[in-house]
């Protein structure tokens, strides 16, 4: 079998079996194969950090329920060495406070606790009578000033008010109000935004409403070291309205976009042998079909089909691999425009870390930068060349002189404020010291044109893998379905052969044919 047979057979393979696993995981799992997603679902990972005292360890944490808006896929906790107990799975009416718990016969040091649920969004909302659990008004603000001066702010917000909602609102902006004199005796003692919350709370109380401390979490699309957002839910049963207030704001919260994720009980953390406990959220949103989501709702607390998915790593490689997974796409664009156009470039892979840059900084404002620093960078490598040095330190040089310029930005666009130098740390600073000493050679070997060939050339085919690499649908493809990068592999191998001429060379020769047929004739 001759080495083209061999390639013909090894591209139909690859384009097969990244075909049939995609398909497959489509058809049998339920993955989509577009974005269009119907119900949103948050991995959520809580990273407990505490120092033991070398004693037992106990320590439980409070964790969400059923919401009207939000319910549960999964929830799981880990740590090496500790037994974990998850939560009950109560009747999401009397489910107002949920906990799980790590325990440990004995530790010492620097210990971390993980805890990650999977969120989804109900398609419809839930009706669910939530039961409020036990709370009663601070009694620092039933007696003495700080009563006087409650019963004012009050009486103050009910006069303005026509209902539970509208009354809330006008207690925090008469609160938020700095010439008001009750507003400031009783923000004396609330100096801190959960204390701050629980005084909100109980002028609520007071006035006759139904409401309780909760902490949310705010849901987006990759987000990490959140804290949890202090906050009181009004509850008005009669017009089934439920609503999320926050100090500061007398606008309540979108319910879709924040996680109830603790309502009522005590602390959020109890620790027993330990101190300094510290928890810290990671979110990161992915989209999946409502009849996947509902089956695994379904399921919930058994195994489900996302175990063996990028999915289940860590929300660090996720991230990692997003990126990673997109390089291909890019190796693609090069093959095609190099091999095909017939594109030059400084570098055959250079293209790729700018356009991988350019996704952090915009294309634009990428672009800009490269041209900067590199042109500053070929001026000093001019004078680097006068002073006769070697090749391994004359890079090193250049290498310390594009940091410098790099810091020289960041130091000038943060003082003034200039978004596009601060922007600069975003390259690769090995890669940019490599393309000044690669373009100062071809400078003086082989003039000012053919630099400003390739590095046009460069910046073209950087901004079309830029493109490619930032589209949404092939993004959410390459991570979903990596599999589907065989059918690249068997790409970029079709083309590998090519022999034929490039686009650029029928344009440079188009002359000559016309030209023969005109002798021709």
């Amino acid at each position: 079998m001759n080495a083209k047979i061999q390639l013909r057979f090894l591209i139909l393979i690859l384009s097969a079996a990244g075909l049939a696993l995609a398909l497959t995981k489509h058809f049998k799992h339920g993955y989509p194969l577009l974005p269009r997603q119907q119900t949103p679902v948050w991995s959520i990972e809580a990273n407990i950090r505490f120092k033991a005292k070398g004693d037992p360890v106990k320590l439980n944490f409070a964790v969400p329920g059923e919401q009207a808006t939000f319910g549960i896929l999964d929830e799981s906790g880990s740590s090496q060495g500790y037994g974990f107990t998850p939560a009950k799975k109560q009747d999401a009416s009397e489910d107002f406070y949920r906990t799980v718990t790590w325990s440990r016969d004995q530790a010492k040091g620097t210990q971390e606790l993980y805890y990650r649920t999977d969120i989804y969004k109900r398609p419809s909302l839930k009706n669910l009578k939530l039961q409020s659990p036990p709370t009663t008004p601070d009694p620092q603000y039933q007696e003495g000033p700080l009563a006087i001066s409650a019963s004012e702010i009050i009486e103050q917000a009910k006069r303005a008010s026509a209902d539970s909602i509208t009354f809330v609102s006008q207690l925090i902006q008469l609160l938020a109000n700095p010439g008001d004199q009750n507003a400031q005796t009783l923000l004396r003692v609330a100096d801190t935004d959960l204390r701050r919350i629980k005084l909100l709370n109980t002028l609520v109380l007071m006035g006759g409403y139904e409401s309780h401390l909760i902490r949310a979490l705010k849901l987006e699309e990759t987000q990490a070291r959140q804290k949890l957002i202090p906050a009181i839910l009004l509850i008005d049963r009669e017009n089934g309205i439920y609503k999320t207030f926050v100090w500061g704001s007398p606008h309540p919260l979108k319910t879709d976009s924040h996680l109830v994720w603790q309502r009522g009980g005590p602390a959020l953390i109890e620790l027993y042998g330990g101190s300094g406990a510290q928890v810290e959220f990671s979110v990161i949103r992915q989209d999946l079909p409502i009849s996947f989501v509902l089956e695994q709702a379904a399921n919930y607390g058994e195994s489900n089909m996302m175990g063996f998915s990028l999915n289940s790593l860590s929300f660090e490689q996720q991230s990692s691999y997003r990126l990673l997974l997109m390089i291909p796409l890019g190796a693609l664009v090069v093959v095609i425009m190099r091999n095909i156009v017939g594109i030059k470039t400084s570098g055959t892979f250079m293209p790729i870390l700018l356009a991988m840059a350019f996704l952090k900084t915009e294309l634009i404002t990428g672009m800009l930068l490269f041209v900067i620093v590199v042109s500053v960078g070929l001026i000093m490598r001019s004078y680097l060349s006068r002073l006769d040095l070697l090749l391994v330190p004359r890079i090193s040089a250049v290498v310390v002189v594009v940091i410098g310029i790099m810091v020289g930005f960041g130091i000038f666009g943060a003082k003034f404020d200039i978004q596009l130098m601060q922007s600069v740390t975003l390259f690769p600073t090995i890669i940019l010291a490599w393309t000044v000493e690669r373009l100062s050679v071809l400078w003086e070997e082989d003039g000012a044109r053919e630099v400003a060939t390739q590095t046009g050339g460069s910046l073209l085919v950087a901004a079309l893998a830029y493109v490619v690499m930032g589209h949404p649908v092939l993004r959410y493809q390459a991570f979903v379905f990596p599999e589907l990068l065989l059918v690249v592999l068997a790409i970029i191998l079709a083309l590998g052969q090519y022999s034929g001429y490039r686009l650029s060379e029928l344009l440079r020769f188009a002359p000559l044919v016309q030209n023969g047929k005109g002798s021709a004739q």
